[in-house]
């Protein structure tokens, strides 16, 4: 059940990390609000896959995407 978005190997900027925290920690909210909103039942590896299309859907510079995704493996 992979997904092409998803970046396991991706690696974290130190200088980008707590940017990337809190990007993450706002699409998980707002991902768990669609979640109730829908009364779905979520796992882990799917929360991660749709963290990963919205960050690819997102205009973050290369740089910060990257860290996104590494941030978004540590889940």
């Amino acid at each position: 059940m992979g997904s092409s978005v998803l970046k396991p190997n991706a690696k974290i900027a130190p200088e980008r990390e707590s940017e990337a925290l809190a990007i993450r920690n706002n699409m998980i909210i707002e991902l768990l609000v669609n979640v109730l909103d829908e009364a779905l039942v979520i796992e882990r590896h799917i929360l991660r896959e749709r963290l990963a299309n919205l960050i690819e859907l997102a205009d973050y510079d290369e740089e910060l995407t990257e860290t996104l995704h590494g941030v978004i493996n540590k889940l």
